[in-house]
């Protein structure tokens, strides 16, 4: 067995292949973040009204849900960084076919929906949840795991302010070009020189795939608590990806406003991913998700405020203090439940669900701006599924204890 399992994290390739995960989530920020700026311009590129055009985000919600379970079973059989590659090339696709194509908006709905879909699946949660399993030992998981995912909330923090100014000055074409260009040649180029931290760190600290038990997967209610409430935290997710932007819009707040938000949100997910790691260390990982859940629900409502500063700052500030504890937790419950060798599919199932409320609440959103000119009756039916999801969570304190991660 090598001796560098001894050593500090920091010095060992594990570190540097955890650093590797971090960047691709940093990167494939860009998935959701261009689509979520350029939502409006889009919409009227395409002559459409919100509704119509968030068919594409519906689909692609459709999609990553779908593609979820996939994208576990790759990443438990092929290695996360395969899967990884695999999605970065399909993104590649998706945006130079999207730049330079002459697509309606059905062909941007499809190319988008299906190929970002699957891109965005493949080289985010569910994957790096199997790499961080495989690399790093027993209660440090949940942390390292909330360390990789915090590049999205850095990717939100460094790159949504770039996002909003670019939309003012640049045409959405040159941007996905742009971005293309990163996912096709950069990051395949420096994920393949990553493979082999990705063998050394297995070799530290192996798990092999195994078999689902689905039998047991359909009886166990612990499952069905879990997925359920995973599904506000997509919903909720959904909101801030595809609505908050024009929520703001519409609001007619200063540009200034919105981009120092979406920073201070970014900053308080990171927070609250580590945050969310380092409490699942010491304190009951059951009720502390049933709290940040809770946290969830009391930012959704600062959104009906009638106060600027409350459903821009405030808002930002208590959802981004929520935002990356449900997703570190979820996965930490499942990896106890189920164990490495069979956490990325079963993962990938929880992660199909959250999917799914996210396509709700794209479409929910879109028709509700088209319907009534507000966003109310969405940001209302978020309020109750945050705290529907804090009350599924705690009947878990209920269920027989769960077991020790393996």
């Amino acid at each position: 067995m090598s001796t560098s399992r001894t050593l500090p994290v920091f010095m060992t390739p594990v570190s540097m292949l955890l650093t590797v995960g971090f960047l691709i989530m940093f990167l494939a920020s860009a998935i959701k973040g261009a689509y979520q700026a350029y939502f409006a311009d889009l919409a009227r590129h395409f002559g459409t009204g919100r509704a119509q055009f968030a068919l594409s985000g519906s689909l692609f919600m459709l999609a990553s849900g779908v593609m979820s379970p996939l994208a576990g079973g790759l990443a438990q059989r092929l290695g996360p960084l395969r899967t990884v590659l695999l999605g970065s090339l399909c993104a590649g696709a998706a945006f130079l076919a999207l730049a330079l194509l002459p697509v309606g908006w059905v062909g941007f709905a499809l190319i988008y929906g299906l190929l970002g879909a699957f891109a965005l699946t493949a080289m985010t949660f569910v994957p790096m949840g199997v790499l961080v399993d495989r690399a790093v030992a027993g209660e440090h998981r949940t942390l390292a795991y909330a360390a990789v995912t915090n590049g999205t909330a850095i990717g939100f923090i460094a790159l949504a302010p770039l996002w909003l100014w670019l939309e003012g000055q640049v045409d959405w074409k040159n941007v996905f070009l742009c971005i293309g260009a990163v996912f096709a040649i950069v990051i395949p180029a420096a994920v393949r020189r990553a493979m082999h931290l990705e063998r050394q760190s297995a070799a530290e600290q192996p798990a092999q795939a195994e078999r689902v038990d689905w039998a047991r997967l359909v009886a166990d209610r612990r499952f069905f608590a879990l997925a359920l409430s995973f599904a506000s935290c997509g919903a909720t997710m959904a909101f801030i990806d595809v609505h908050l932007v024009p929520f703001w819009q519409d609001a007619r707040l200063p540009w200034s406003l919105q981009a120092s938000s979406l920073s201070l949100l970014g900053v308080l997910e990171l927070a609250s991913g580590i945050a969310a790691g380092a409490l699942a260390m010491r304190l009951n990982k059951v009720a502390l998700l049933a709290g940040f859940y809770l946290l969830r629900c009391v930012a959704m409502g600062l959104l009906s405020s009638q106060s600027p500063q409350l459903h821009t700052t405030v808002f930002a500030m208590v959802f981004g203090a929520s935002y990356m504890g449900t997703v570190v937790l979820t996965a930490a419950l499942c990896l106890d439940l189920y164990g490495p060798g069979q956490k990325g599919p079963v993962f990938g199932l929880m992660f199909m669900a959250h999917q799914f409320g996210a396509l709700f609440v794209t479409q929910l959103g879109g028709w509700d701006a088209d319907t009534h000119g507000s966003y109310q009756f969405t940001i209302q039916t978020l309020t109750f599924a945050t705290v529907s999801a804090a009350l599924l969570c705690s009947s878990l304190a209920a269920s027989p204890p769960v077991p020790a991660s393996k």
